[in-house]
């Protein structure tokens, strides 16, 4: 996935790019640094859901400033790598960046807004974000 010397192009993708593909996003610019350029969107882009923005903070990584974007922003550009959570999108995905390494990351969105046990929920993501960050730098880096 990542080349040494090189500036590696990633796109994640998501529902509404509100909470997995940021906190992908985020985690991968923390840890990449130079090494890569990281975006995110969504088909539905809904802006960066508060909670994801607090227990991303919580693990000292700022997505505060990231924004929601959608997928048509993105068309004509080309990445290196996409990253996929929702199979139902892979379709949509292929037909737009045919010739790109495209890669399903199958974790599950979290539901609904607000409130103690989501944002329990949303920590629980956040450490299988984390663990997927780590899983994807290690298996390409090493």
């Amino acid at each position: 996935m990542f080349k040494a010397g090189e500036v590696s192009q990633i796109l994640i993708i998501g529902k509404d790019n509100a909470v997995r593909s940021q906190m992908l996003e985020g985690y991968l610019k923390a840890k990449l640094g130079h090494r890569a350029k990281v975006y995110s969107c969504g088909i539905e882009p809904s802006g960066v859901d508060p909670q994801a923005i607090r227990a991303m903070a919580e693990d000292k990584v700022v997505i505060a400033g990231q924004t929601s974007d959608d997928l048509k922003e993105y068309s004509g550009h080309n990445f290196d790598h996409i990253l996929v959570f929702d199979e139902d999108l892979l379709p949509t995905v292929q037909s737009q960046f045919p010739n790109t390494d495209i890669r399903l990351l199958p974790i599950a969105a979290i539901e609904g807004f607000g409130g103690l046990d989501r944002l329990a929920a949303i920590r629980e993501l956040r450490g299988k974000i984390e663990l997927k960050s780590n899983e994807l730098i290690a298996a390409q880096l090493s």
